[in-house]
């Protein structure tokens, strides 16, 4: 009897004993538990609770580490605090396991997903939901326009390889995003602290009609982002694997009703997956004929010719537009500032908004550059194409631009002799997502480029002042008419060419004071000149009245 219950006692514990060993051997060997990334650590049971997993993360307000506790109050409204560790969350993949996070912080009203330090290989583009950020751990260096500038938490998309004979490689192999779920509607959303490889940022909707709001782009890295343009290539004379480089792609793009902040971002600064495409074929100039550049480095596919960040500028807009006409272009609460931005075509920071800052970025490009088409890649260039290369494109009222520093290049078009047109390094004109200018403030701005208002419409409220350009022009008349302008100042800046100041409609309280350069000065007769050195003062230009 004592024998048969020692027995049953021992039956006992030897199974509990096995099922103990077996379910921890089902537990490691779990295909969420397999390694989908080389970052550290492992998926670990973790109980997901209304705010966030029990393993948890960094739960401060970046924004307000980073500025102060006053600034940006709207980002107070994200849910910090409740931190989805990625590392709670199995899967076979990080394209698994992300879905699972987002789903679990969606069903518990949003937060933050959080992602410690290693890199992270995705297949596919990411998608983002109502009140969620994701978010990288904090670098040691926290300032992006450091050289040093490198986010412990990597995200890395598949690469594009090119294939140089049949139809090529489809592009659906790559040029992923990241993307919003509902562009129109979703709010207290972004990315933070992510060193984020071939994807490009593409948070953008319907700038009419969306309601979107309190988004956040910070302390990110970005590289490799690029679209194939959809028209090349041309089969009645490219061949199929020809892929050339869209100029409408940016790496952030954004649309949103209000608040937007986009700083601390370092774009483009290790571009790594060019390539030469030998035998790429042109258009003459007259359509007749077919050219072959034989040297694959004249049509590179080029990962920086396209705009770096874009803020409410998607879309068609009438020119010199007003709150009334286009009020997409007037959001309240855009901010960039901050940010490191290189890119060689089309413009570094292109953006529209009332009360728009922009503020302390660097934008950089390549000097001594040559391209062998017009902007589509379709056709030989002709000496008066534009592939903008411009530094800041803005527009809006009450506007700020200061303390940036702006590098601006021109590319040299084949082998016309001519340098494409365009070039600037501060503008706004009256086409292409421009507005009147009513309030504006730009200062303490370098740039080798020229700073413009280039024919835009009525012009008042502006100080421009203490900027280092190459030359100002401020210009209300556009091609079709005259404008008027009033209360605008030109003062204490130092140029290395001309100074314009020009409405042909009349104008008061009009100013160019105390600059500094070699140039001349050209005016209309109620602009007022004083104090200025080393320029030619030409004869004023009569106004109509």
């Amino acid at each position: 009897m004592l024998f048969d219950r020692w027995w049953r006692y021992a039956s006992i514990a030897v199974l509990s004993l096995l099922f103990v060993v077996g379910s921890y051997a089902l537990y490691r060997t779990y295909p969420g538990r397999q390694a989908v990334s080389s970052a550290p650590g492992s998926i670990e049971p973790s109980i997901v609770n209304a705010c966030g997993t029990s393993k948890s993360g960094e739960t401060a307000n970046p924004i307000t580490q980073h500025y102060g506790e006053s600034a940006y109050p709207w980002t107070n409204e994200i849910r910090w605090q409740c931190v989805y560790n990625i590392e709670a969350f199995p899967g076979r993949n990080a394209d698994d396991r992300f879905r699972a996070a987002r789903a679990a912080a969606i069903a518990n009203g949003g937060g933050v997903i959080y992602f410690p330090a290693g890199v992270y290989r995705f297949s596919d583009t990411l998608v983002l939901s109502d009140n969620i950020v994701v978010r990288g751990q904090t670098p040691t260096i926290t300032d992006a326009q450091s050289p040093n500038f490198q986010p412990p938490t990597r995200f890395e998309f598949p690469q594009y390889e090119p294939q140089f004979s049949g139809n090529g490689t489809p592009n659906e192999t790559a040029f992923k995003k990241i993307s919003i779920e509902h562009p129109g509607r979703d709010a207290n959303f972004g990315l933070v602290y992510i060193d984020l490889d071939r994807a490009a940022v593409q948070l953008a909707g319907d700038p009419k009609t969306t309601q979107s709001h309190n988004i956040i782009i910070f302390g990110l890295r970005n590289n490799n982002v690029a679209e194939p343009d959809p028209n090349v290539p041309d089969r009645s004379f490219q061949k199929p694997w020809f892929r050339y480089s869209s100029r409408f792609a940016a790496n952030l793009k954004i649309d949103a009703a209000e608040n937007i902040l986009v700083a601390n971002n370092r774009l483009n600064d290790a571009i790594t997956d060019n390539f030469e495409q030998p035998g790429y074929t042109v258009k003459s100039l007259n359509g007749n004929d077919i050219l072959t550049y034989r040297d694959g480095g004249k049509v590179p596919f080029h990962y920086g010719n396209h705009y770096g960040i874009v803020v409410n500028r998607s879309g068609q807009f009438q020119p010199s537009a007003t709150p009334e006409t286009s009020p997409e272009l007037f959001r309240p609460g855009i901010v960039i500032r901050d940010n490191w931005v290189y890119h060689t075509m089309r413009v570094g920071i292109h953006a529209a908004g009332t009360g728009l800052v922009i503020r302390d970025n660097i934008v950089r490009d390549e000097p001594d550059k040559i391209w062998w088409t017009d902007a589509t890649g379709l056709k030989q260039p002709r000496g008066a194409n534009t592939l903008e290369n411009r530094a800041i494109d803005w527009s809006g009222w009450n506007v700020e631009i200061e303390g940036n520093d702006l590098e601006v290049y021109r590319h040299r078009l084949g082998d016309t002799g001519y340098l494409s047109v365009d070039g600037e390094g501060i503008l706004i004109q009256a086409c292409c997502g421009g507005t009147t200018v009513n309030g504006l403030t730009i200062r303490d701005n370098r740039s080798n480029a020229y700073l413009g208002l280039y024919k835009v419409g009525d012009i008042q409220n502006v100080s421009i002042d203490r900027n280092r350009v190459e030359s100002i022009y401020v210009v209300a008349d556009t091609n079709n008419r005259s404008y008027s302008m009033e209360n605008v100042r030109v003062e204490n800046n130092t140029v290395s060419s001309d100074i314009t100041v020009v409405a042909s409609a009349g104008g008061r309280n009009n100013a160019v004071v105390s600059n500094r350069g070699s140039g001349k000065i050209s005016r209309s007769c109620h602009v007022q000149v004083r104090n200025n050195m080393g320029f030619d003062d030409r004869p004023c230009l009569s106004a109509l009245n």
